[in-house]
């Protein structure tokens, strides 16, 4: 199966492994499965940790880079086709998050299933996205 982790499962496993939900950490841990991180997650990190929004107890991007691929997490880049896809998201009221909405809309657009602490993002399964918190 293949799974889409969110930036805060990615933040969890790099500074705090016990935060990760023992579901979400089964699913990262089995071999059989696909697991990616998008490099909308990476770049949302990067900006927070700019504005001094996030503190990484000093890992840098270079190091969440190397813990994905410890922990045999590819890395994706964000297709066209969820461009495509975000535009065609409804806005929810509730939830407006752009770095969220666009790894929705990139779940949707190239069949991955997302994996988040987020209850929140479960507003898009009536839009199609496969979601497990």
């Amino acid at each position: 199966m293949k799974y889409l982790i969110d930036t805060h499962i990615l933040i969890w496993l790099a500074v705090s492994p016990e935060k990760v939900p023992k579901k979400a950490f089964e699913i990262i841990e089995n071999p059989m499965n696909d697991i990616s991180i998008s490099t909308v997650s990476l770049w949302e990190i990067a900006i927070k940790i700019a504005i001094k929004k996030l503190d990484l107890q000093g890992l840098k991007i270079d190091d969440l880079v190397q813990i994905c691929d410890e922990q045999n997490i590819k890395i994706v880049q964000l297709p066209v086709s969820a461009v495509k896809q975000y535009c065609a998201i409804p806005m929810k009221e509730k939830h407006r998050d752009p770095f969220d909405r666009a790894l929705i809309a990139m779940c949707i657009s190239d069949d991955y299933v997302l994996l988040s602490h987020d209850g929140k993002l479960g507003l898009y399964e009536q839009d199609g996205l496969a979601f497990i918190s």
